[in-house]
């Protein structure tokens, strides 16, 4: 499949917003799940509850997964290791011992190894010190959001929690990379592979933890479920589809966007916002507007 530029359109901006939603949501039921759930019994009932949900829509949408010696299951494999999997164990596990304030800035760091990634990798994403600029401010005004007071908690006894979400952040780069360069497939039909093979490489020891930790709490197992129908289902095919048409570089910028929305949350419950949450807002938007701002081309 030949992978040609492709500018951003209004779809993939809406697209965008609805995952930054999606996301920025799901750190907070993380965080709640936890108590409850080991790391390894929370991402297989996540990924395999959001696998047969996608899967039986994409079903009754009229397509069918392709035959298990079709080379894209090899892509699906990959996809659910650097995706689902490694990701959501590390977050899981890290936030057990670091608050979700440094878990946010860590993450942050994605589209760094992305626009590197995708550099090497995917026709059209060159990286350029415009690019590299704009993703550098993002992050800038990340830490201002989350408080660089949380930047104190580096190192320390959390280091190994810390160094665990660090490389998910590094695995969402590459998912992101491998997504632009899947076969050509339908976004439903794709994530709908992902998910089945997280799920399956997660089975083992999600299946051993489950069977064996006490009983959860009502609201445990809702958090799980909400996981599973949109920050994984739904956000699965929205990432697989801006992958496909907008790029990686433009998909990485969800990661500077989500702690925006984990704000906007928070004061949807009643939290206030201070000076810093509002000078954040402008950097990062900023960020993301140089970082995604067309090249004028030089005069003739």
């Amino acid at each position: 499949m030949t992978h040609t530029p492709h500018h951003p359109s209004l779809r993939d901006w809406a697209m965008l917003l609805v995952l930054t939603l999606l996301w920025g949501s799901a750190y907070a039921f993380i965080k709640h799940a936890v108590i409850s759930f080991s790391p390894s019994a929370l991402i297989l009932v996540r990924i395999g509850g959001a696998a047969i949900l996608l899967t039986g829509w994409t079903y009754a949408r009229g397509h069918r997964l392709p035959p298990l010696n079709d080379r894209r299951w090899l892509w699906f494999g990959a996809l659910g290791l650097f995706g689902n999997t490694a990701p959501f164990f590390l977050i899981s596990w890290g936030q057990q011992t670091i608050d979700s304030s440094l878990t946010g800035i860590l993450i942050a760091t994605m589209p760094l190894t992305t626009i590197a990634l995708a550099h090497v990798f995917v026709p059209g994403e060159r990286m350029n010190a415009r690019r590299l600029a704009g993703f550098l401010i993002g992050f800038g005004g990340v830490v201002i959001l989350l408080g660089p007071v949380a930047l104190q908690g580096l190192g320390g006894s959390g280091l190994l929690a810390q160094i665990g979400i660090l490389c998910a952040a590094i695995c969402y780069g590459i998912n992101a990379v491998l997504a632009r360069l899947l076969p050509d497939t339908p976004p439903s039909l794709s994530g709908a592979g992902m998910l089945i093979m997280g799920a399956l490489l997660c089975l083992p020891f999600g299946l051993w933890d489950l069977t064996r930790m006490p009983a959860a709490p009502v609201s445990a197992w809702l958090s799980v479920f909400w996981l599973a129908i949109g920050p994984t289902a739904l956000a699965s095919v929205l990432l697989m589809q801006i992958a496909r048409t907008a790029g990686p570089s433009f998909l990485a910028t969800v990661n500077y966007l989500t702690p925006v929305a984990a704000v906007a949350t928070g004061l949807l419950i009643g939290e206030t916002l201070g000076w810093n949450a509002l000078l954040a807002l402008v950097i990062i938007l900023a960020g993301v507007w140089i970082a995604r701002k067309k090249a004028v081309p030089p005069p003739v």
